[in-house]
């Protein structure tokens, strides 16, 4: 038996390539390995695809621009004043390569961002035409948040909720391609090895947070906080070190993990080369100078930090996970421990309904003030979330109103002087 998986193209007016990867699709890999069918991959965002002819530049941690194509806006972006494309691979090197491929007996299709819709849409319409007797099975963020609006306009076989590890053996056994005695519930890793090169490796040491914040989508994905073995991770991470120098840790609550001081002393007495990184915010509250300085020695070398808004109010309203005192403490700590300014990274969020922009601004002036790096993370309407309930939208909304600059800077109208004035300060510190 042979399977497909697809990772879909990104429609949306701006994306990066910040150590992104489609875990959810290479655990599909690895739990279909297991039950011994073939499995192949096709990531439209691998920037390393070996039919590429020209690759994108990739900077000193991995991270690098997605190519791209300029594409006709959706009707509800025609007054955003931004090109709309799609970024990852040619549609037409898509389509060549799927005629040219293996005909599967089952195709997985992942997807992220709810907005991101289109892409994902446009990835099935392609797959039904050059296999339209295979069954189409679509998963992940999106299906789990707006699974109505899937199942009537996705196109999918099947539209999955819930995660690989609990459902997907189940499913196919319903489905008749395995038998029901061959399902193993063990907790897999993702599968890297489907790919030809690497620029960066990713790990979870977790899954799940242990907070509720108003605008998070965690606790509705993985209601439960999760701990991995530290024997899967070090597995995982002696795989990366043949492959690559960075590797970035995905958890939304890496801190707050009992196990992970203990992984960190393994990684220092293995003498590991590699260069580790926290995409997402760091929980201020458990950084003390013990985890901090062991953090430093493991070869740490991006720190990035969760504030979101320095408004104490807004702090305790959207679900008390950090204060400014706990904040600055953070940084503090990382710089006593020896992170330079250049290692520290702040994520400030903006546009939730009713935010004060000047608490934006004073958010900002704070972490210049500290010598660390501001960064704008625009709200996106999450489906099922506190904050989401509070824009007036429901689950007959078009996703398209869920992206994230779009809502923030053009909906309901335009906030130009206020996008200058604010960006102006993030890159210059001054307004």
């Amino acid at each position: 038996m042979r399977a497909l998986l697809v990772n879909p193209w990104v429609y949306d007016f701006k994306a990066f390539d910040f150590w992104n990867k489609p875990l959810g699709l290479l655990i599909v890999a690895s739990i279909l390995k297991k039950l011994r069918i073939k499995v192949s991959l096709l990531d439209c965002m691998d920037r390393n695809s070996p039919y590429y002819k020209v690759h994108t530049k990739t900077g000193p941690f991995g991270r690098g621009k997605y190519p791209f194509e300029i594409v006709e806006k959706p009707s509800i972006y025609k007054t955003v004043p931004r090109l709309y494309k799609r970024y990852g691979m040619p549609r037409d090197l898509f389509s060549n390569i799927l005629k040219n491929s293996d005909y599967p007996d089952i195709i997985f299709v992942t997807s992220t961002m709810t907005y991101w819709y289109p892409g994902v849409f446009e990835v099935i319409r392609i797959l039904k035409d050059v296999f339209p007797k295979t069954k189409i099975i679509l998963g992940g963020i999106y299906t789990n948040l707006c699974s109505e609006h899937a199942q009537q306009h996705s196109g999918a076989d099947i539209v999955f909720r819930g995660t690989a590890e609990e459902n997907l053996p189940r499913l196919l056994a319903e489905l008749g391609y395995i038998q029901a005695t061959e399902i193993e519930p063990e907790h897999p890793l993702p599968d890297f090895s489907l790919y030809d090169k690497l620029n960066y490796g990713i790990v979870l040491t977790s899954r799940g947070c242990p907070f509720d914040c108003t605008y998070c989508a965690t606790k509705i994905l993985c209601p439960q906080f999760q701990q991995f073995s530290n024997k899967h991770i070090i597995e995982q991470l002696g795989y990366f070190a043949d492959r690559t120098e960075n590797i970035a840790f995905f958890d939304d609550a890496l801190l707050y993990s009992k196990n992970f001081p203990q992984l960190l002393n393994e990684i220092t007495e293995r003498k590991l080369r590699l260069n580790f990184h926290t995409s997402n915010g760091l929980h201020c509250r458990f950084l003390d100078h013990n985890i901090a300085g062991q953090m430093h020695r493991a070869n740490f070398k991006t720190m990035y930090l969760s504030l979101e808004t320095i408004n104490p109010s807004l702090q305790k309203q959207t679900g008390g996970k950090v204060d400014t005192p706990e904040f600055m403490q953070a940084v503090k700590i990382l710089r006593d421990v020896g992170f330079s300014p250049d290692d520290i990274h702040t994520y400030i969020l903006y546009g939730m309904p009713g935010q004060n922009h000047e608490e934006i601004i004073d958010s900002i002036k704070l972490c210049h003030d500290l010598a660390v790096h501001p960064h704008l993370c625009e709200f996106s309407p999450i489906p099922h979330t506190e904050e989401f309930q509070k824009t007036g939208f429901d689950e007959n909304t078009d996703p398209l109103y869920h992206n994230n600059l779009f809502y923030t800077w053009y909906y309901p109208t335009r906030k130009t002087e206020l996008y200058k004035r604010i960006k102006k300060l993030l890159t210059t510190g001054r307004i």
